[in-house]
């Protein structure tokens, strides 16, 4: 017998860990949801939340909080251009209005969002749906049968094992998922397709 029965196991707690496991408590699938990481993200990074992202924000209730929070950071309808200087005009404009020419396709709109803001929304309204997350977590090990998948799962801190019985297993693992690899499926694609760096400061 498992420690641990559930009817989708989730590997991985970021964004798409967590927006799976809130999905599937708004549809009533209750979830357990491992992440190596002690917590949600702390680095800004994937800013820009698309209205079809924003339409499911709608719908699990979501939409208010993510658009003021939005507005605590960022211009509404801002948009993303490149300076030499912070003096300095701008020398190209890549987005120029988030929302021109889309605003009347959807009942809501793009807005700026960075990840560390948004996940813990996301893992606050998944939990009040019923999914369990568990961080500073690991899974090691999985086999999968016809009925579904045993895996094995591991508390950072305390070297704690547990077995997780499952009908369903999502990778969310990541760009290089182990759970990816270890089912050969291979990444398609263009790869890597720049380096950047995000820097906050105050001035």
């Amino acid at each position: 017998m498992a420690d641990i029965e559930v009817p989708v196991f989730i590997v991985g707690s970021s964004l798409v860990g967590l927006s799976t496991a809130m999905l599937l408590g708004h549809h009533g699938v209750r979830s357990l949801a491992v992440e190596y990481h002690r917590g949600t993200a702390i680095h800004p990074r994937a800013a820009q939340t698309s209205q079809r992202t924003m339409e499911i924000c709608r719908q699990v209730g979501l939409e208010q909080i993510v658009r003021k929070k939005s507005e605590e950071q960022f211009v509404q309808d801002g948009g993303v251009l490149a300076v030499e200087t912070l003096v300095g005009g701008p020398i190209a404009h890549y987005i120029a209005d988030l929302n021109e020419g889309v605003r009347d396709v959807s009942p809501t709109v793009r807005v700026f969002l960075s990840q560390d803001a948004l996940e813990p929304q996301l893992r606050k309204r998944a939990e009040e749906l019923g999914a369990e997350l568990r961080f500073a977590t690991e899974m090691v090990s999985f086999e999968q049968d016809a009925q579904g998948v045993n895996a094995v799962i591991r508390e950072r801190d305390s070297g704690k094992t547990q077995t997780v019985r499952a009908q369903y297993m999502v990778a969310a693992d990541c760009a290089h998922s182990r759970v990816r690899q270890r089912l050969g499926i291979r990444m398609l694609g263009h790869g890597t397709f720049s380096k950047s760096i995000t820097i906050y400061f105050r001035a």
